[in-house]
């Protein structure tokens, strides 16, 4: 007992304990101020290009001037067709966003979790997430409020995919089991419509894509599946080693799907035959995890480094290294590849000139999930949030 008295009234790490736990939170409370501001900001905003008169009372003149400055800020309201698909008659107007090609930065932190968050996805306004003790959380994207929740995994959740209309999600995990949620009915916990176990190992990844879903196992093989029926429609074998991650090819007529795998391949897969279109050999280094788009093809590693390669030739193009540890995230969208990593950050490059030209920070943990949507970037982490970034 007097050696662990001794030890810790000369540990340097005790003595600054206090000031540490301080300081986290104080970050979190400026954190929770610049949301508010944000949302603040925003809603000024819509009412002024809306036309509406702001009540305004008190205040100081800089104030006035930030009020004045959003007054005339450009234009930035569309009169085209919404993403939604109301006419441009309605009174719905899309809002044209930057997003993601200049500045990003935290916009919202959802703490709602007790453990690591582990994977997530994101689906129209709404944002999926799934954690180490089993659970899948599904949370409002514009409050930050929790919507449904649901346990049916024993282990952690690797992998999860959301239907187009956002009424039915997929979540796999540790377990070897794949299960299927329904969010029809207004209740505040997910239904379990049906349990799918057909991988003998853990399940990594899930894809769904033109009616089909798509999971990646250790067991070695990708299932397919009708989203529907939900029935296994064809197993496609190949990979020497546990599949580690998967994505749809949409660039092209013909419907292909990409894997990455600890036996240290790509393979290249027609989805109509199950026939393997070629393979790409990564040499020291199991793939982690990949992305696709604009013809490019992106593998990550435990070297901490990004391969870029022609999917159409299947030649490599070069490297994005920049990361510290290994990479275990890649999302591509609007000619930007995001990658997150052990190293606590999120990065964003330009694949054509290989170059980093944002890496976001604020997690304190490893990012173990990571989600594209076109007007912002969702993450997940070790650290128990999430983050919604634009």
């Amino acid at each position: 007992m007097r050696d662990l008295r001794d030890h810790l009234q000369t540990c340097v790490y005790e003595r600054f304990k206090g000031y540490i736990e301080v300081t986290n939170k104080r970050f979190e409370t400026l954190e929770s101020m610049i949301s508010e501001q944000s949302r603040q900001i925003e809603n000024l905003q819509r009412i002024i290009r809306s036309g509406k008169s702001v009540n305004y009372s008190g205040g100081s003149s800089s104030n006035l001037a930030a009020l004045a400055l959003l007054s005339t800020e450009p234009d930035l309201i569309s009169n085209d067709i919404s993403s939604r698909g109301e006419s441009s008659s309605g009174a719905r107007r899309q809002v044209v966003s930057t997003f993601p090609h200049d500045e990003i930065t935290c916009h919202r932190t959802i703490s709602a979790h007790t453990c690591g968050v582990t994977s997530v996805a994101v689906s129209q306004d709404r944002v999926y997430a799934g954690a180490h003790d089993g659970s899948t959380k599904v949370f409002d994207i514009s409050t930050g409020e929790l919507i449904r929740d649901a346990k049916g995994h024993t282990m952690s959740v690797w992998g999860l995919a959301v239907m187009p209309s956002g009424d039915r999600y997929f979540s796999a995990g540790s377990d070897g089991t794949i299960k299927v949620w329904d969010l029809g009915e207004n209740t505040s916990e997910a239904t379990l419509i049906k349990t799918l176990p057909d991988h003998n190992a853990k399940v990594y990844g899930l894809v769904v894509d033109n009616g089909r879903l798509y999971s990646a196992s250790s067991d070695k093989t990708i299932k397919v599946w009708d989203t529907e029926t939900l029935e296994c429609l064809a197993t496609f074998q190949g990979h020497t080693g546990g599949v580690n991650c998967l994505a749809a090819r949409t660039d092209t007529s013909a419907r292909q799907l990409v894997t990455g795998s600890s036996d240290k391949t790509i393979k290249l897969w027609d989805v109509t035959t199950g026939t393997c279109l070629n393979t790409v050999r990564r040499g020291t280094s199991e793939v982690l995890d990949v992305a696709v788009g604009d013809g490019m093809l992106f593998g990550s590693t435990y070297d901490a480094v990004i391969n870029v390669y022609d999917l159409n030739e299947i030649r490599e193009l070069g490297t994005l290294s920049g990361h510290n540890w290994e990479v275990w995230q890649l999302e591509y969208g609007q000619g930007h590849l995001f990658s997150a990593s052990f190293d606590h950050t999120i990065k964003r490059w330009d694949p054509r000139r290989f170059q980093c030209d944002l890496t976001l920070k604020g997690h304190k943990s490893f990012v173990h999930g990571m989600a594209l949507a076109e007007n912002c970037l969702v993450t997940g982490c070790a650290d128990r949030t999430i983050k919604i970034w634009r």
